[in-house]
């Protein structure tokens, strides 16, 4: 996959995400199907988001002949939902 693909899918997964923070309710009042749709998208952007950044500087970093390595770990844990 090519960089202008990448930056392709991570535009168009931040339109879905925003489009999908808009079912969600502030006030708490939120259905779990909705919640974890949500968190799907959101993640998704973020896991492509991340890639995009790394590819961009990849491109830098190979262009200097210079090796680097990061890693990144995304949890959530404790989500707990109730009802009033």
């Amino acid at each position: 996959m090519t960089l202008d693909e990448l930056k392709y899918r991570e535009a168009r997964l931040r339109e879905c995400f925003m489009d999908k923070l808009e079912m969600l309710d502030v006030d708490g009042n939120n259905d779990m199907g909705a919640v974890k749709l949500i968190k799907t998208y959101g993640a998704l952007w973020h896991y492509v988001h991340q890639l995009v950044l790394a590819e961009e500087g990849a491109v830098v970093v190979s262009a200097r002949n210079i090796t680097t390595a990061s890693t990144m770990d995304i949890k959530a844990t404790g989500l707990k939902m109730s009802t009033k």
